[in-house]
């Protein structure tokens, strides 16, 4: 009982969006479902039954004509009116639904902090399901009005049968309740045999991606690449035959078992119905109708019966979108807080401490000061802590101990959202969007096209604004490479104001010399407080001051005379990427 009640919360969970954003169109959907479709059922019924007992009564061919034309006319107008609501008001009202149900998962998604996607069994287990909750949420708004329509004409067809004794009702329920013991035994197995093929179709899917996508298709041309996934598939795919064959028994048992009863219920109503016309005299329009009446009945339980185990799918991908939800964001929600104030920022991070969940590695003792307009960079080597220390600074995670600071006040106490329009971000690999080239360039703010033009003069970049960047709509779009990419992501941060400019190897695509041409540019050009994270040590050598990260700490600090004339980590790295460029 409490999985049933369960399960139709879980319906009810998923339709719940129907409710906020289309109230009438719900209740015009249920009062077709629950009203018009009985209607429907019971007059086709009745129809044959009602023409036959006129002939035997001896009807004229008129009167005969009239009583069909009645029940056909009522049938014709219970359908234009359903038809009606659905043309008119259904079909433009629903896509209008969807498209406020994908809106508000999207804003969902936006909202939630980003240590859940920087979390793999976060991404894996709930992203692909609330990108899906919109047609979830149709296919259960569906399956909802179906039970209904379903379950009002089980009552109006059982009140009819009730008419010539319950023998008819008892055949069909009994025969239902065994098909809903074999479709049980099947829904079991479906569910069985889907969680045991989670592994291979993991692994399908990933040759699905490989194959086909963009990232891979060189190494799928230029090695034995294909070999190997291919190899991958076939194994994957006789594993997941031998799955299916694994329970054919069972499940051809059950559907068999489904069959037989579905005949025998068929075959008994109709021996009971001439039974009665021997013994109790009942008319052949009775008959007629009483059978017809049955076959409904025994199609609408064995309908209903079907509706458990696509409430039981819905029910399951309901609990993973509750969880969802369950997760608590409490860094993007934080919309009430300070305005960050114009100019360049101090930054402070005093005595800083941050570990990730289920891992060893952690920030720890980290303090520094940044003054207003100075330009820095931090090095060490993969694995040090840098990138960690900038999400840091976004204020993608929160800290476990110590204080990050802007401007003497605890990043905590600022408009979250606010402070990040006031912070520039560049990423090694930056992310270029299905935009045209301006759209990708305002970011963060706008600039009329002369400013625009001149930034990409500056970066060496020779496109018009208005051209798409990819493919993703316009096959006429730019494909860019690595460096291009890397330019255009930096042109974001050449126009504007800014508090903080966090850089993460921003040009790492270019050569040597471009790249050190490119951060020469940004540290000319920027006038706000700059953080540079940088593993090409030559491209540095300007900052203000330099800090060396090692095992989640800062180790060394100084210009790069000093940390040359220490002779400590950062000399030993310089030097050697040095002697790499001098052979």
């Amino acid at each position: 009982m409490r999985k049933l009640f369960g399960g139709l919360g879980n319906l009810l969970f998923l339709v719940k969006p129907y409710w906020k954003y289309g109230k009438l169109f719900l209740i015009g959907n249920i009062a077709v479902s629950a009203l018009i479709n009985p209607a429907l059922n019971l007059i086709q019924v009745r129809l044959i039954q009602l023409v036959i007992d006129a002939i035997i009564a001896g009807a004229t061919m008129r009167e005969t004509i009239m009583v069909a034309a009645a029940l056909v006319a009522t049938t014709l107008g219970l359908t234009v009116l359903s038809w009606g609501f659905w043309l008119l008001y259904d079909r433009w009202k629903g896509v209008e639904i969807q498209n406020k149900i994908n809106r508000s998962i999207y804003e969902r998604a936006i909202a939630t902090d980003y240590q859940y996607f920087d979390n793999p069994e976060f991404y894996n287990d709930f992203t692909f399901a609330v990108g899906e909750l919109a047609a979830k949420s149709e296919s259960s708004f569906k399956l909802l009005m179906e039970m209904i329509g379903a379950i009002s004409s089980i009552i109006a067809m059982t009140a009819f049968l009730s008419t010539l004794g319950p023998w008819v009702i008892l055949i069909s329920v009994v025969g239902q309740a065994i098909c809903l013991f074999a479709q049980r035994i099947i829904q079991k197995l479906g569910i069985k045999i889907t969680t045991e093929s989670l592994p291979f179709d993991r692994k399908l899917n990933y040759v699905h991606r490989v194959s086909y996508q963009r990232e891979y298709a060189a190494d799928m041309k230029s090695s034995s690449l294909p070999q190997k996934v291919l190899s991958i598939f076939d194994k994957n795919g006789e594993w997941k035959v031998g799955l299916r064959k694994k329970y054919r028994a069972k499940h051809s048992l059950a559907n068999n078992l489904q069959f037989v009863t579905w005949d025998l219920c068929q075959f008994t109503v109709l021996a009971y119905l001439i039974y009665c016309v021997f013994t109790q005299g009942i008319g052949i329009g009775m008959v007629v109708g009483m059978f017809a009446a049955a076959d409904r009945l025994n199609m609408l339980l064995n309908r209903f019966v079907s509706f458990s185990g696509r409430a039981m799918e819905s029910s399951l991908y309901a609990d993973k979108i509750k969880a969802f939800f369950n997760y608590e964001s409490t860094i993007e929600p934080q919309a009430i807080g300070r305005e960050p104030p114009d100019g360049a920022f101090t930054v402070d991070l005093q005595d800083m401490s941050f570990a990730y969940p289920k891992s060893s590695f952690a920030l720890k003792g980290i303090n520094l000061r940044i003054n207003p307009n100075e330009k820095i960079a931090i090095v060490g080597e993969n694995g040090a802590g840098k990138i960690t220390l900038a999400k840091l600074l976004l204020r993608l995670y929160d800290v476990d101990g110590g204080e990050i600071l802007y401007n003497g006040l605890p990043v905590c106490e600022y408009d979250v959202h606010q402070l990040r329009r006031k912070i520039g971000v560049a990423f090694q690999d930056p992310q270029i969007f299905a935009l045209t080239v301006r759209e990708n360039m305002e970011l963060y703010n706008s600039a009329d096209d002369e400013t625009l033009r001149e930034v990409l003069q500056k970066v060496g970049l020779n496109i018009e604004l208005d051209g798409e960047v990819t493919r993703e709509f316009d096959e006429s779009g730019t494909m860019f490479s690595g460096g291009q990419a890397q330019k255009l992501g930096l042109t974001r941060l050449l126009h504007g104001e800014f508090g903080l400019l966090l850089l993460d190897e921003p040009s790492s695509a270019l050569d040597p010399l471009a790249e050190y041409e490119l951060t020469k540019l940004i540290f000319e050009q920027s006038k706000t407080t700059t953080i540079m994270v940088a593993h090409r040590l030559s491209t540095i050598r300007d900052a203000d001051r330099i800090y060396l990260m090692d095992g989640g700490q800062i180790t060394e600090q100084g210009t790069h005379d000093e940390l040359m004339a220490l002779g400590g980590k950062y000399a030993e790295m310089f030097t050697k990427q040095a002697e790499n460029y001098v052979r």
